[in-house]
């Protein structure tokens, strides 16, 4: 069931607010398209819905555009930034790393990094990292406002991490939480000085590829480096860009790109198949800060009586949102690229969670 609000076709379909793209690109599951109509959208929405069952995608809509400018419409292909929710991918990495004896997340940094400054790497484990407990300071993004050139910069991980590794801890591991990119940085720099390769190639190995994710790519250096994905608007009429490039080193934190079909992969084979052991599955849902319900690389989220992974992703004007029901194997992806609010896009995932 389509109203007018989610069906726009002919010449409404070129205005610059236009809603739901055309029926052709839409899949429909009843309940969850009645929960759709009863979300407050924005009358600008531009994005994706899609909600899937063990891994199969039963409702998926399409709203606005890709490029306003270009009159090219969001459909089905797509891609997003998935912002923050590339920590949660970083964390599956490591943890399949793990799994293969090449790292251990309880160990020390000095142990994979011997040059980093010595009672800090001493103390502070790829756990803190990954959760983001290490009390270490982030003094690559206080630096960035008197540096914006560093957003350009062709910098390794290992140099950033040089750079701006050795501040005074703010907390001691484990004991606080700082949402701090610098945390990143330093797990890129790890997985690279032990694999001796470059991060993304090792994420595309163990995550993109085993998980069918063939749509998913690291969008460093930007929207424009990327065939098919969307532009970030902070308005759309008139249509005002926000969007500004991502450089590679920030690569383990925010720089994922890809369809609301591959996000459904990464949460069902993430959370759902034996990509992992169970032992790491159960080790990536664990919290470590109940009042951030933060665990390794992403939130786990009570809606009702149920658990659910939730990743969300904060990126210029895109927004990401996949969550994953722990023990029912459902996913719901959100996608937007006009700089909405997390808290609302929040309250719909928790609305179409409990419309089945």
């Amino acid at each position: 069931m389509i109203d007018r609000r989610h069906f726009i076709a002919g010449a409404t379909a070129l205005a610059i607010s236009g809603r739901a793209n055309a029926a052709a690109r839409q899949r429909t599951n009843p309940a969850i398209a009645a929960a759709v109509q009863r979300l407050d959208l924005p009358s600008d929405f531009s994005g994706i819905i899609a909600h899937a069952v063990k891994g199969r995608i039963d409702f998926l809509r399409t709203y606005g555009w890709a490029d306003v400018e270009a009159r090219i419409p969001v459909d089905a292909e797509t891609k997003f930034a998935f912002g923050s929710a590339s920590k949660w991918l970083t964390s599956v990495a490591v943890l399949r790393l793990a799994e293969q004896g090449a790292l251990r997340l309880d160990a020390p940094i000095a142990t994979y990094l011997p040059d980093f400054r010595p009672d800090t790497g001493s103390r502070v484990t790829l756990d803190h990292l990954l959760s983001n407990t290490s009390g270490i300071p982030d003094l690559l993004s206080r630096q960035l406002k008197s540096e914006p050139e560093l957003r350009t910069s062709t910098a390794s991980a290992a140099a950033i991490v040089s750079r701006f590794g050795g501040g005074d801890l703010a907390f001691a591991p484990g004991d606080g939480w700082d949402y701090a990119a610098l945390n990143w940085v330093i797990v890129r720099a790890i997985v690279e000085r032990i694999t001796g390769e470059a991060f993304e190639a090792v994420v595309e190995r163990l995550v993109f590829k085993p998980l069918g994710m063939s749509r998913t790519v690291f969008a460093n250096g930007g929207k424009d480096k990327v065939t098919g994905m969307a532009a970030a608007y902070q308005t759309l009429d008139p249509p005002v860009r926000k969007m500004s490039p991502v450089p590679a080193f920030a690569g383990a934190s925010g720089n994922v790109a890809g369809t609301a079909a591959d996000a459904v992969r990464a949460a069902h084979g993430i959370f759902a198949t034996k990509l992992l052991r169970d032992a790491s599955r159960r080790e990536l849902v664990r919290i470590r800060r109940a009042d951030q319900e933060y665990a390794l690389g992403g939130r786990i989220h009570r809606i009702g009586n149920a658990d659910w992974g939730w990743e969300t992703g904060k990126v210029d004007a895109y927004r990401a949102h996949i969550a994953h029901r722990l023990d029912g194997d459902r996913t719901i992806v959100i996608f937007n690229n006009g700089d909405l609010g997390q808290t609302p896009i929040g309250g719909w995932v928790e609305t179409l969670a409990a419309a089945v």
